[in-house]
């Protein structure tokens, strides 16, 4: 009869042996449609005028706050679409492949989908309470991707081990960067950045994968994701309700900014109502003391209304916050020759001069002068 070796139990039990299970993964083919949209919508702005013009922007959706207050919501989804040049295009062209493919093949096309267009929203929605410029691009939503892989993997870090507790910290290098740059460089609204990142953070907890192990009929152990819409629906509806509530917020506190009230002020201007611009541009340039616009246009008004002493107080504010705008010195010489001050007014179309105007605007200026010096008796 065979008799089994006594167990030592003072030996060491043998460690667990690691094993790796690979992840569910779906296909990338959302990413690719919106490159496409991007490249195709550039290519439109491209044909009808430039990517890059004012007008064209306005036209096809960028975030221009004068016109969201106006009830055009709609183009805080619509300015993720857009791009302003083809440097601007190609770079988050590029970031939406290289960071879009990997999230939609760990979300899903679906909760990918809602991540970048919600996180765009919530870039979008930053800009327009805080930033007054004009805006346009992707990299809200980019953010937000950034955000959510970095939710992801903060998630799961103890699960991926080493690797992904590296690209954690690599995500974070690489968003921290980023927003160090945006805060550096002029003309990047990141503002925006910082809203689809924070929007993509929390988005990227809520709608990404909850993994679990479980064993097929025979025997393999399995990763699947729990995650399903009945679990995350709740906090994604909290989350639009946010972004809903926070525009509403935002359009109230906009309504009275200096940017709105300049635009309307020009577009009284431009329908020929003097009177209603002139209320208009003294609440923008009181909202706004530092505003070279807004004083260049309520000379306009005044002018308009015939009042030109105030036209040239308003205009001498325009010069000293502009000195470099040739249109400043041009209206300001005519005001105060209108006013009699003929010394002025040819002090002032000398510098008009020396800013290198076009032909025709030179040749108007010197028969400006010529006729002002008579009048001096010159």
């Amino acid at each position: 009869m065979s008799q089994s070796p006594p167990v030592d139990s003072s030996s060491p039990a043998p460690a667990p042996r690691r094993v790796y299970l690979p992840l569910p993964l779906h296909q990338s083919r959302l990413t690719w449609v919106l490159l496409a949209i991007n490249v195709g919508v550039w290519l439109l702005m491209t044909a009808l005028g430039g990517s890059e013009r004012l007008e064209v922007l306005i036209a096809f959706g960028a975030k221009f706050n004068p016109l969201i207050v106006e009830g055009q919501v709609w183009r805080l989804l619509s300015s993720i679409f857009l791009h302003i040049g083809l440097v601007h295009l190609l770079f988050n062209s590029y970031a939406l492949f290289r960071l879009g493919t990997d999230v939609e093949r760990v979300f899903g096309s679906g909760r990918f989908l809602a991540l970048y267009l919600l996180s765009g929203v919530g870039g979008s929605l930053l800009s327009f309470a805080f930033n007054s410029h004009l805006s346009a691009g992707a990299s809200g939503a980019i953010f937000g991707l950034v955000g959510a892989l970095g939710s992801h993997l903060f998630r799961h870090r103890e699960a991926f081990g080493q690797l992904g507790r590296r690209q954690l910290w690599d995500i974070i290098g690489v968003a921290a960067y980023n927003l160090v740059f945006g805060f550096i460089m002029p003309g990047i609204d990141n503002l925006g950045h910082l809203g689809g990142l924070v929007s993509g953070v929390v988005l990227g907890w809520l709608l990404g994968p909850r993994y679990s192990v479980v064993l097929t009929a025979e025997g393999r152990p399995l990763v699947v994701d729990h995650n399903g819409w009945r679990r995350y629906w709740p906090g994604l509806a909290v989350v639009v309700l946010v972004l809903v509530t926070g525009t509403g917020l935002a359009m109230w506190v906009q309504a009275d900014s200096a940017a709105v009230h300049l635009w309307r002020g020009q577009a009284a201007l431009d329908a020929g109502d003097p009177a209603r611009a002139v209320a208009e541009l003294e609440r923008a340039v009181a909202r706004d003391p530092r505003s070279a616009d807004g004083y260049f246009y309520l000379g306009v008004a005044y002018s308009e209304l015939e009042q030109s002493a105030l036209a040239a107080q308003a205009y001498e504010q325009a010069l000293r916050l502009a000195p470099g705008a040739p249109e400043v010195h041009w209206n300001l010489a005519l005001t105060y020759a209108d006013l009699g001050r003929y010394e002025e007014a040819i002090a002032r179309m000398e510098e008009f001069i020396a800013l290198g105007p076009e032909q025709a605007y030179l040749s108007r200026a010197w028969a400006y002068i010529n006729l002002w010096q008579r009048k001096l008796g010159q």
